[in-house]
């Protein structure tokens, strides 16, 4: 198995648990583990850490000024408005100003360009944007550090093992509750929720 869009490979996971054995099979499931977690990672965060080329469509805005994206944007190649038109570089910001990846496409208040339907009057996804969209082009530390957490508990799990579990006090005395996944997993992705 080949991991696709994975935020660790094979020869880290392996280096990390201080692995030794070339076992194809262990291989396998280590590879779908760690799999499993950067596409965890991704749906408890909504965004995803790799660069991808695609085109989004999108529908006309009410503020004929202001296209909200409902992705991470790192790079438009072509935006086409609703009739079909490029629009240029020149006309338009994307915001935040002074970061990426950006969440919204901003025509200038200069510019006489707006937003504007098809030839059939219709408004439902006809601007599209073709680029590049991803929080990042290459997996920041924190991300690739939490996937080998992650798929280091999906890894154990299969053999019954808890990575990590919560102290309670109770009645009876201190209980402990393994998780599912360990607390850093949790804390680094939410510090990464959110895509406004």
């Amino acid at each position: 198995m080949a991991i696709t869009n994975g935020y660790a490979t094979l020869a880290q996971f392996k280096s990390w648990n201080k692995i030794g054995s070339t076992d194809a099979d262990d291989d396998t499931v280590i590879e779908s583990c760690i799999e499993s977690a950067s596409r965890f990672i991704d749906i408890e965060t909504g965004r995803t850490f790799y660069a991808r080329t695609e085109t989004r469509k999108y529908s006309v805005p009410s503020d004929l000024r202001a296209l909200v994206l409902d992705d991470d944007l790192l790079t438009i190649t072509t935006l086409t408005n609703g009739d079909g038109n490029t629009i240029a570089s020149s006309e338009y910001n994307l915001w935040p100003v002074n970061t990426s990846p950006y969440r919204r496409i901003i025509l200038k208040s200069a510019s006489t360009t707006f937003w504007l339907q098809d030839s059939s009057s219709n408004v439902d996804y006809v601007i599209s944007v073709a680029g590049t969209w991803g929080y990042v082009a290459a997996t920041p530390t924190d991300i690739y550090t939490i996937c080998l957490i992650a798929a280091n508990a999906y890894y154990k799990r299969r053999a019954g093992e808890s990575t990590s579990s919560v102290a309670r006090v109770t009645a009876m005395g201190v209980v402990l509750t393994p998780q599912d996944m360990p607390g850093i997993v949790a804390d680094t992705i939410r510090s990464y929720k959110g895509l406004t």
